[in-house]
């Protein structure tokens, strides 16, 4: 070889275009691919026997029997593998070998990433990188091993459902990482074949030099690569030109002249002590200073050679600044949220973990976790686009409201993090507190048009609140639950009865989910009575849940499902199939049962099918809407929801339904509620009922209710009648019926048909 080939070197993979000579390359570095493939297998076996035994914790769920198969599968290829390693007598083979290995173990890992836990997303992200950087074979394995993974994982990530969220931000995230490990691996192919041809270079002109030392020397300055020889004690004897443009050097300049040269004296050390041993140096990383105090990245490899009898070394230096920077820019994409440029729930995570392990007794540390308020609202009302500004604006407030040092964080969808430090005392995190809800509550104008934005915020000290970052999260979370249950719009700090009250509606919503699955959750009947004739006018539905040991479960037990935005519909649904079938069996049989009241919550109201379901279900067991009446709470018209709620109780009376005001009084917007929702029937909180005989004030609040709902015309129901006295008091004040134990408790379906019938036999216009 005479010289260097430049052009010889394909632009897109950074590989020889002649076949001949690119065989050659991986030829000669056929030892170091066996080699290394089988480090990577026996690493691939080792740590994935180790995360075999870290998914036992999948044991009893269904994603066990997935883990663990695909676990399994990928050790025992992985050991497969290894075996073959001993056929990899030339560099194809060592090509098909580890296509096979990444074929099976890209599969196996998709099936572990579907769980979805945590260390998931890292498994995304990581998994195409070690097939792009570590697998020894040809651009074409890199690449194509590296993007088929990435593909395979995010579907496998992505397949169960429901679908993530996410899903285009994770998609556009792991475009942007495999686009820029193409790249990478393109420069990376280019500078290690530049370095091979600069050192095929160096052979050639060490055969030569007995021949022709100006014909060495020619070659020597020709090589578009920095090179240097060098005596044992570091001075220089000869460099080329590229040396001398590179790192503008004199042949004045000794090696270890750490002033002009390394910048790391352990590294600079380390490469000496090697080279002093006699052993050749490859891919050697260190920091060079240029003449013009310019600090680049090199990669060195030296050999040793004879000039004149004298030991020497030949040693090449390649410029990888580029290449590290790439390197720091994909590794700032995978810990970086794509939309709003924040740190992402990874790199979070990791950073609260380096914290509390570097805190000390004098500061503390805080967790904040905040979400926004009726975000999905903004997107179904201002569009996608108009959601995306909101989160960015979000992210820039809070960098506009937080002290330098402090990390701001995008976990996903509508939430993010905060990790503040030194923080001397609670005075200090209310002050921060303060800050951001004044930074983050303004109104954001998005093209002429304003968007409210209001947060909720949980926070968790450590170490009072927790030692660990899962901990901190955790209750940070929990006070977050707390804060957006309480009227959100506020920040809540963690605290002992949180987790009591957490424990509580957690033991509660796990009880409800039983009860759906496994018992059969049905309606009692509590009988209203008209009190001028006695008459049965119609019932109340309650939730009961007999079970299999007597004891029947009531919706004290559950309270918490009831708000709760799954468990709420789905307990509403089994109690309006249950008076619907009911209702039918009476009718059916001749009975006049009147009306039914159901409870329904915000949850239910607030979900856009429950309207035409309940009427698509009525009509189709033949029952008009009169026959059922919703009993509702203030709660449900408080907050942003009750434009929404109005709609739904209008379309809802428009059809024939009655709507009745439950705990009348006990709320904070009564009179309001009058006039703006379609009320119909007005419910006397029973606490007031309970003690007007003796309560000279709650005799008052009734009187008050009964001439309210007199002059508005709208029915009023006594709850928690006990009495006759009671009665007496309420039919003489205008009250229209009565609800109580009086009357009679909640009873069964069956009980129901019984009293009904005795109802017909007795009346006068029955017999």
């Amino acid at each position: 070889m005479t010289g260097l080939d430049v052009n010889g070197l394909s632009t897109i993979s950074g590989e020889f275009r002649l076949a001949e000579r690119e065989s050659a390359f991986q030829s000669e570095r056929l030892p170091e691919s066996r080699r290394h493939a089988r480090n990577l297998f026996i690493l691939s076996t080792i740590l994935n026997t180790l995360f075999l035994l870290s998914d036992w914790r999948f044991a009893g769920t269904a994603h066990f029997w997935v883990a663990v198969p695909a676990r399994l599968a990928v050790i025992i290829w992985s050991i497969v593998s290894l075996w073959l390693t001993r056929r990899m007598t030339s560099f194809r083979a060592v090509e098909r070998i580890c296509f096979a290995w990444q074929v099976v173990t890209a599969i196996g890992v998709a099936f572990l990433v579907s769980s979805r836990s945590d260390i998931a997303i890292f498994v995304l992200v990581m998994l195409p990188l070690v097939f792009y950087l570590v697998v020894p074979t040809s651009y074409r394995g890199n690449v194509g091993g590296g993007l088929a993974c990435g593909i395979v994982l995010l579907i496998g990530y992505l397949a169960p459902a429901p679908l993530s969220s996410t899903m285009p931000g994770m998609v556009l995230a792991m475009l942007i990482l495999h686009c820029g490990m193409c790249i990478a691996i393109a420069r990376n192919n280019r500078l290690q074949r530049q370095e091979w041809t600069a050192g095929q270079v160096a052979q050639a002109v060490q055969l030569e030099l007995a021949n022709s030392r100006d014909t060495l020397q020619r070659m020597f300055m020709a090589v578009p690569l920095p090179l240097l020889v060098t005596r044992y004690d570091g001075q220089i004897l000869h460099l080329n030109r590229a040396a001398i443009d590179a790192y503008g050097a004199g042949h004045d300049v000794r090696l270890d002249n750490v002033e002009q040269t390394y910048v790391d004296l352990p590294v600079r050390d380390e490469l000496f002590a090697t080279l002093q041993r006699g052993g050749a140096v490859d891919n050697f990383e260190c920091r060079l200073r240029r003449a013009d105090g310019a600090i680049r990245h090199a990669m060195l490899s030296a050999r040793p050679i004879v000039i004149d009898g004298e030991p020497c070394f030949m040693t090449s230096v390649v410029d990888i600044t580029e290449r590290k920077q790439a390197e720091r820019h994909l590794e700032r994409l995978a810990m970086t949220d794509a939309l709003t440029g924040l740190a992402n729930r990874a790199h979070f995570m990791a950073a609260v973990t380096q914290a509390t392990a570097a805190s000390n007794d004098r500061t503390q540390l805080a967790v904040l976790l905040i979400d926004l308020d009726e975000f999905k609202r903004v997107n179904d009302t201002a569009g996608h686009d108009a959601g995306d500004a909101l989160l960015c604006a979000v992210a820039g407030r809070l960098r506009q409201a937080l002290r330098p040092g402090d990390l701001v964080a995008r976990m996903g969808g509508d939430e993010f993090a905060v990790l503040l430090t030194r923080l001397p005392d609670a005075d200090a995190l209310q002050s921060i507190l303060t800050r951001i809800a004044d930074h983050l509550h303004a109104p954001l104008d998005y093209r002429g048009r304003p968007i409210e934005s209001r947060v909720s915020i949980g926070v968790a000290l450590f170490p009072d609140h927790g030692e660990d970052v899962t901990a901190l999260v955790k209750h940070a979370d929990i006070a977050l639950y707390h804060a957006k249950n309480n009227g959100r719009g506020r920040a809540t700090i963690f605290g002992p009865d949180l987790l009591e009250s957490w424990d509580r509606e957690t033991a509660m919503l796990d009880r409800a989910r039983h009860v759906l699955a496994q018992e059969h959750p049905c309606p009692w009947y509590q009988p209203k009575i008209a009190l001028d004739t006695g008459a049965i006018i119609g019932f109340e539905a309650l939730f009961r849940c007999p079970t299999g040991n007597g004891t029947v479960i009531m919706p004290a037990d559950i309270a918490a499902a009831f708000e709760h935005p799954e468990l709420g519909p789905a307990i509403t649904n089994q109690m309006i199939a249950g008076i619907i079938a009911d209702c039918t069996r009476w009718r059916d049989a001749g009975l006049d049962v009147g009306h039914v009241a159901l409870n329904v919550s915000g949850a239910d109201l607030n979900d856009d099918n429950f309207t035409g379901h309940l009427l698509e279900r009525l009509a189709q067991a033949g029952l008009p809407p009169a026959m059922i009446e919703l009993e509702v709470t203030e709660s449900v018209f408080l907050g942003r929801n009750a434009d929404r709620v109005g709609q739904v109780l209008h379309r809802l009376s428009k059809a024939g339904v009655s709507i009745a005001l439950d705990d009348f009084g006990t709320g904070y917007a009564s009179l309001s509620h009058l006039k703006q929702f379609p009320i119909d029937i007005i419910k006397i909180d029973q606490r007031f009922v309970r003690d007007l005989e003796t309560d000279p004030d709650d005799a008052a609040i009734v009187r008050t209710v009964l001439n309210l709902a007199y002059s508005l015309g709208i029915r009023t129901v006594a709850e928690g009648v006990e009495n006759s006295r009671q009665v007496d008091y309420l039919r003489a004040g205008g009250c229209h019926y009565g609800q109580g134990y009086h009357f009679g408790a909640a009873m069964p379906a069956a009980t129901i048909t019984e009293l009904l019938a005795k109802q017909r036999l007795a009346s006068p216009a029955l017999k």
